[in-house]
């Protein structure tokens, strides 16, 4: 791998916090997170991402390589809200883990790879470390070794690489969804630019 992790959570960030200006309440308060979260599913891309797992062991002792950011350059993760007339404070940093705890629920019942969808399981809820609301996606990245564009049948059975997760969260939960949205195409142009293989890429199409 060429380019450098920090470099990909770098255009990551950029173009969350482009399309989150569209959105006044991230515009005007310019507060809330945006979490990326990487999961290596191989030694190599453990390797890319720091090298802190260990592969080698009867159980693999996997690491998250977890980076949080203010919405805005300078804002604050934690946004102002009103409930029942009372005025409270969220922390979006630990509210957007608790989104990606959802989604990877769903990825792991094999239902879908974002957030906020409905699942038949009880107390999925705040409290149990859930928050079942649209805003966090996950883009599983597979790898096939071998020249960019080559049909070699050699080189044609893709291996899982890593799990990329994006969230965001301090505005309504869709506009949260469209801001981790423009994540994608920035994840599939980064790996499809590299020259070490030929990547594919797997998430939920309709968000």
């Amino acid at each position: 791998m060429k380019d450098s992790y920090s470099s990909l959570v770098t255009a990551i960030v950029q173009a969350v916090r482009k399309k989150a200006q569209e959105i006044p309440k991230f515009r005007i308060e310019r507060n809330g997170a945006i979490r990326i979260l990487a999961y290596p599913l191989c030694k190599e891309a453990d390797d890319w991402l720091g090298g802190l797992s260990n592969f080698s062991a009867a159980k693999p002792d996997i690491v998250d390589y977890e980076h949080t950011f203010a919405i805005t350059q300078g804002g604050s993760r934690v946004i102002k809200t009103v409930e029942n007339g009372i005025k409270k404070k969220v922390d979006c940093y630990a509210y957007s883990a608790l989104k990606i705890a959802h989604c990877s629920l769903a990825q792991d019942m094999q239902v879908g790879l974002t957030s906020g969808l409905k699942l038949s399981v009880s107390n999925l809820t705040e409290e149990y470390g859930y928050a079942p609301y649209r805003g966090a996606l996950c883009v599983e990245v597979k790898k096939s070794n071998g020249p960019p564009h080559s049909y070699d049948p050699r080189f044609c059975q893709n291996t899982d690489y890593c799990m990329i997760y994006v969230c965001v969260s301090g505005a309504e939960q869709i506009e949260d969804q469209s801001c981790a949205t423009v994540a994608v195409p920035v994840i599939e142009k980064f790996f499809t630019e590299e020259q070490d293989g030929i990547y594919s890429f797997v998430y939920d199409t309709i968000f």
